[in-house]
């Protein structure tokens, strides 16, 4: 083999061997801060979710409310019809 060759391929195995051995603690670190991220935005996501199911409960309970006067105004009226047109024929 040329010498060329051996430096090369000297050169290549101790790349190869810092890559496995390096620091990776920078990579971690990185990699903590998305997951913080991550748990930060699901929490959030789930206090907006709960809020918004405690809204709409509250919004169903105001319109069957709503629903119940309507159908009383509705009946009320229909007696004020019914008397109307009773005193309309007399």
């Amino acid at each position: 083999m040329e010498i060329g060759s051996i430096i090369a391929l000297t050169v290549s195995v101790l790349g190869f061997f810092w890559t496995i051995y390096r620091d990776k603690s920078g990579d971690n670190s990185t990699v903590l801060e998305r997951i913080t991220k991550i748990e930060t935005k699901v929490l959030l996501t789930e206090s907006n979710i709960s809020r918004l199911e405690a809204e709409q409960d509250e919004m169903k309970k105001t319109l069957k409310s709503l629903e119940a006067q309507i159908n009383q105004m509705n009946l009320k009226v229909e007696r004020i019809l019914t008397i109307l047109e009773n005193n309309k024929g007399a």
